[in-house]
C-alpha cells in the first residue's frame, strides 16, 4: 500500500507529486561520488592510501548501513530480484577463490574487493530507492560533477601535458600520454580528474546516455531536457578530448539498443531526432575545440582489423591464460592491486593488464569464473532490457532509460572494458541498475510517478 504525503513534502524537481524521498545513505553516496570523479589527482599525486582506503571505507560503510537496516527489520539480507542469485553465485565463487594456491593472499584480497565491493552497490539500488525525485537528484549530482570533469578535461587538451608534468613523479613520467593520427603527429590525451584518459572517455560515454534518456522525455520540463542535451554536447567533447575510442563504441551501442527499446514509430522517430540533432551539436563543438584531429582517430573504429584485434586481442590473452590455470591464477592479477603507491610489497605482485571483462574473468577466475561472469553479464543484458519494457509510460520508465542502455549494452562492452572496480563508473553503474531492477514494483498508475515505500520483491 501507499503512504500518505504530508503537506510539508516538497514536489519533485521536475514536475509531479511529493514523495517520501529521503534515505539515510544519500548523503553518504553523494560524499562517495564526489570523491569518485575526483580519485584521481588524489592518486596521482602520491597520496598513499588515502586514495584508495577513503572510498573503499566509504562504500562499505554505505553498506554496513543499508544491511544493517535490513537485520534491524528482519529482512533477508539478500533479496530475490533478478539479478541476485547470478550475482551471489559469481561472488560467493569469488570468496573461494581466495584459497587459488597461484594467487599470492594478499593479491586474493585485494583482488576480492574490486570484484565485489562496488559489485554490491546493486543492492543498495535495489534497497533505497524510494521516489522519482530520489532517482532527480541522483541524475543532478551526477551531470554536475559529469560537467565539472569534462569542463576541466577540455581545458586540460587545451594547455597540454607540459603545463603539469613537473607536478608529480606520475604527471612527469606517464601523463603524456598521445594518439598518433595519420599525419604522424602526436597529440595530448586528456585524461581530467580521472588516473587515464580512457577511464575519463568512459565515465563521460555512461553520463551522455543518462542525458540522453533525459532530453528525449516529453514528460520532462523543456528547461530540463535543454539542460540535459547541453550536458550530452559537453560530455561529447569530453570523449574527444580523451582520445578514446572505446566511448564512442559505447554510445553507438546504446544508440542503436535505445531505439528498438522504445516503442512506437513515432517515439522512435523522436528520440533518433533528438539523438541525432545533440550528436550533430556536438561534432561541431567538438571540430571547432579539438579539430579535425580526432576524426582521423575515430574513423579506425571502421577498419576491422584494427577494431577486431585491439578490442579481441585482450579476451585471447585470459582464454590462454585459463587454459595453462583451469582455476585461474587468482583475483588480483589484472585489478585490484594498488599501481600509485611506492611500496615493493605491491609493487612486486605478479600482475598483468588485461582491458577485458571476459578476459579478466578467464585469467582470475578460469574457466569456471568465465562461465559465472558471462551468465552474470547476460543477465544484466537481459533483465535490463525486460525490466525497462515493464515499466508503464512515464517519468519514471523515461528516466531510467539511461541506466536500462547501460545494462543492456554490458555484455557487449565487457568484451573491451573490465567495468568490475572502474570508479567512479561503478558506482553509479551498479546503483542505477539495482534502482531499475526495484522500479516496476515501486510505481502505481499508469505515469509511474505513485512510488510505494513498502518492498515487494519476495523477503523484502
Amino acid at each position: 500500500m501507499t503512504e500518505s504525503v504530508r503537506p510539508s513534502q516538497k514536489k519533485a524537481v521536475w514536475g509531479g507529486p511529493p514523495f517520501h524521498d529521503r534515505h539515510p545513505v544519500d548523503l553518504l553516496l553523494t560524499l562517495l561520488l564526489v570523491v569518485g570523479f575526483f580519485l584521481g589527482p588524489l592518486k596521482l599525486f602520491g597520496v598513499s592510501w588515502i586514495s584508495y582506503a577513503g572510498p573503499d571505507c566509504l562504500a562499505l560503510l554505505i553498506l554496513l548501513v543499508v544491511f544493517a537496516e535490513r537485520v534491524a527489520n528482519q529482512r533477508p539480507l539478500f533479496a530475490a530480484s533478478p539479478l541476485s542469485v547470478p550475482l551471489l553465485l559469481l561472488a560467493g565463487f569469488c570468496v573461494l577463490e581466495l584459497a587459488n594456491p597461484d594467487s599470492p593472499f594478499i593479491r586474493s584480497v585485494m583482488g576480492l574487493r574490486s570484484w565485489i565491493l562496488y559489485l554490491s552497490f546493486y543492492f543498495v539500488g535495489l534497497y533505497t530507492l524510494g521516489s522519482v525525485k530520489q532517482l532527480e537528484r541522483l541524475y543532478t549530482l551526477l551531470g554536475v560533477l559529469g560537467l565539472l570533469t569534462a569542463a576541466y578535461g577540455l581545458y586540460q587538451w587545451q594547455v597540454g601535458p607540459q603545463s603539469f608534468t613537473n607536478w608529480s613523479d606520475y604527471y612527469g613520467r606517464y601523463a603524456r600520454r598521445m594518439w598518433s593520427v595519420q599525419s604522424g603527429v602526436a597529440v595530448f590525451r586528456a585524461f581530467s580528474t580521472f588516473v587515464t584518459p580512457n577511464a575519463f572517455g568512459g565515465n563521460m560515454a555512461l553520463l551522455m546516455l543518462l542525458a540522453l534518456g533525459v532530453a528525449a522525455s516529453p514528460r520532462i520540463h523543456a528547461r530540463w531536457r535543454v539542460v540535459a542535451a547541453a550536458a550530452f554536447v559537453v560530455l561529447g567533447a569530453g570523449i574527444a578530448a580523451s582520445g578514446s575510442r572505446g566511448p564512442v563504441v559505447q554510445l553507438l551501442l546504446g544508440a542503436t539498443v535505445g531505439l528498438a527499446f522504445i516503442p512506437g514509430v513515432r517515439a522512435r522517430a523522436r528520440v533518433g531526432f533528438i539523438g541525432l540533432g545533440v550528436t550533430a551539436v556536438a561534432a561541431v563543438v567538438v571540430f571547432f575545440l579539438i579539430g579535425p584531429v580526432i576524426g582521423e582517430r575515430l574513423v579506425t573504429i571502421f577498419d576491422p582489423q584494427a577494431f577486431f584485434w585491439k578490442w579481441f586481442y585482450p579476451l585471447t590473452i585470459g582464454i590462454r591464460t585459463a587454459q595453462e590455470h583451469p582455476f585461474g591464477v587468482g583475483m588480483g592479477y589484472t585489478s585490484g592491486v594498488p599501481r600509485f603507491i611506492a611500496n615493493p610489497l605491491f609493487q612486486e605482485l605478479p600482475t598483468m593488464n588485461i582491458d577485458s571483462g571476459y578476459g579478466s574473468a578467464a585469467s582470475e577466475l578460469g574457466f569456471i569464473g568465465l562461465v559465472l561472469f558471462t551468465y552474470f553479464a547476460l543477465k544484466v543484458g537481459v533483465e535490463g532490457f525486460r525490466t525497462w519494457k515493464r515499466l508503464p509510460a512515464g517519468r519514471l520508465r523515461d528516466l531510467l532509460l539511461g541506466p536500462a542502455l547501460i545494462a543492456a549494452t554490458y555484455p557487449i562492452v565487457s568484451v573491451i572494458f573490465q567495468p568490475q572496480a572502474a570508479l567512479p563508473s561503478s558506482i553509479y553503474s551498479w546503483l542505477l541498475i539495482g534502482m531499475l531492477m526495484k522500479a516496476p514494483r515501486l510505481q502505481k498508475g499508469p505515469d509511474a510517478d505513485q512510488l510505494l515505500h513498502s518492498s515487494v520483491y519476495p523477503g523484502q
